[in-house]
């Protein structure tokens, strides 16, 4: 038992009263009843009849957030809409229902053995696996585990969003899965190589694996996978390492360009103009958006690259958008295009799209459409780029979803954290389901993004067409849904 040797668990201890400290402002120490409710005592937290008679003794039943059923040995995730939407039966006292949360999360960990140390691991080169401290735990030998690996950046240029993932992994596992099943992190963040991904899949023998967030770190992971049918969730949105054990849960390119141009052309609009940057993202979204516009023949287009000397040199950047858009003096409203994309990073379309507002375009009147990048304070706040569309991929629980994540950990969700919990689910049933291998994936959807995964490698995601309003406000455009209702 872990209170038995708790001499020899300072570090765990310290843990618990680092998260209890954070949830609690007072030096007041908190238990947990059978009501799921922490109370306030006076009495010595590490009393070890206390804790086994208060704490371990009682059997924590979760009635407020979500629950869970099994059918067919299948995990089915639902919220209760009056709890969380409603905000029914939520105590007013915060403070008390994060420290009911983080000490209900501590106890399920001591149950779980959610991760290895890189001891545990046994790899060559093993100062390169990254894993979470707090869960490192004593691991049975006696336990056949089903493991999953996760490759995410916790440390990097990507780790923003790798540990929103990892977040959203924890409360899936913890929430959903059972002793037989071990998430192990790998931090993609860090160097890696071919003979380190190999020691980790002889070593593991994982059964799922979740990740990478980059193309590259996926191209390194892929023929291990593929040799022994591992399927693979990744948060890459390079579509072109789709294979029949690879499904994308990233928001590709490709996906943005179709979603608008799709709603333009809808919408009735035919005189097309593209904006990108001289690079290879910007010709993949310009031919994307071509092969869509030249389907009707009745549809036109003209595209314009730009690259960083022609955005330095403002003087050829002014005359060369001047006769790209036919600009004259005499007119006072633009007569070229109806509608123009403009593709590329914040900074490149800031730059943009008020120079289009100088050579009068006006964009209650010429339709300016985007990708996701948009979908930013900074562009939503542009004056030039009012009632401009870009797609969103807007998931078909995030509201439920939301509270559950600022309850836990504060702050707000997003999509990759909606994905990454979805993620979990979907690992954790696929474990359920080993006997079907592959063929589990019959349009399996996500609990909270609604987003469906088929045999063929292909996930249809619930992407909306937005229109930024005034202040920065967006509405949905009709008839520009892809989602599952």
């Amino acid at each position: 038992m872990f209170f038995d040797n708790i001499k020899h668990n300072l570090i765990i201890i310290l843990c618990i009263l680092l998260m209890i400290n954070g949830c609690n402002d007072e030096n007041s120490k908190l238990i947990i009843e059978n009501n799921y409710k922490a109370e306030k005592t006076n009495k010595t937290f590490f009393n070890k009849n206390n804790l086994k008679k208060e704490i371990l003794g009682n059997r924590i039943t979760e009635k407020n957030n979500t629950k869970l059923k099994e059918e067919n040995n299948n995990i089915i995730f639902e919220f209760r809409n009056e709890r969380l939407l409603q905000g029914r039966n939520i105590t007013n006292n915060i403070k008390e229902e994060k420290t009911r949360l983080a000490l209900s999360a501590v106890q399920k960990m001591f149950k779980k053995n959610l991760s290895s140390s890189d001891n545990e691991i046994n790899l060559k080169n093993n100062d390169k696996i990254s894993t979470f401290d707090r869960y490192n735990f004593e691991k049975s030998k006696s336990i056949n585990y089903q493991n999953i690996i996760v490759f995410l950046p916790l440390t990097g240029k990507y780790s923003n969003f790798g540990n929103k993932i990892r977040k959203s992994l924890d409360l899936s596992i913890l929430n959903f899965g059972n002793n037989e099943i071990k998430l192990i992190y790998f931090d993609t963040g860090k160097i890696i190589d071919q003979g380190l991904i190999a020691s980790l899949f002889n070593e593991l023998r994982p059964k799922f694996i979740i990740g990478p967030f980059t193309r590259e770190v996926l191209i390194k992971i892929k023929p291990f996978a593929k040799k022994d049918n591992i399927p693979i969730l990744t948060f890459s949105n390079d579509i072109a390492m789709v294979e029949n054990n690879v499904w994308s849960l990233g928001f590709s390119p490709e996906e943005q360009i179709q979603s608008v141009i799709s709603c333009a052309i809808m919408h009735g609009y035919s005189k097309f103009g593209i904006i990108a940057p001289d690079n290879l993202y910007g010709k993949i979204i310009s031919r994307e958006a071509i092969d869509l516009i030249s389907i009707n023949e009745k549809n036109s287009y003209s595209s314009l690259f730009l690259s960083n000397e022609n955005l330095n040199n403002k003087t050829n950047l002014y005359s060369t958008l001047r006769r790209y858009l036919q600009y004259s003096e005499t007119e006072e409203t633009h007569t070229k295009f109806e509608t123009i994309l403009i593709g590329g990073k914040k900074e490149f379309i800031l730059e943009i799209a008020p120079l289009l507002a100088f050579f009068n375009v006006d964009s209650k009147f010429v339709k300016i459409l985007g990708t996701e990048t948009f979908n930013s304070k900074e562009i939503k706040n542009e004056p030039s780029l009012e009632k401009s569309w870009f797609p969103l991929i807007l998931s078909k629980k995030n509201e439920q979803f939301k509270f559950l994540w600022k309850a836990v950990w504060g702050g707000t969700n997003d999509y990759f954290s909606n994905a990454g919990f979805d993620a979990g689910i979907i690992g954790i049933n696929y474990i359920n389901n080993l006997q079907k291998n592959l063929l589990y994936f019959n349009n399996i959807e996500g609990p909270v993004t609604g987003l469906i995964i088929d045999r063929n490698s292909y996930v249809k995601k619930p992407i909306q067409v937005m229109q930024i309003e005034d202040l920065g406000k967006l509405t949905k455009i009709k008839k520009c849904s892809k989602s599952k209702d």
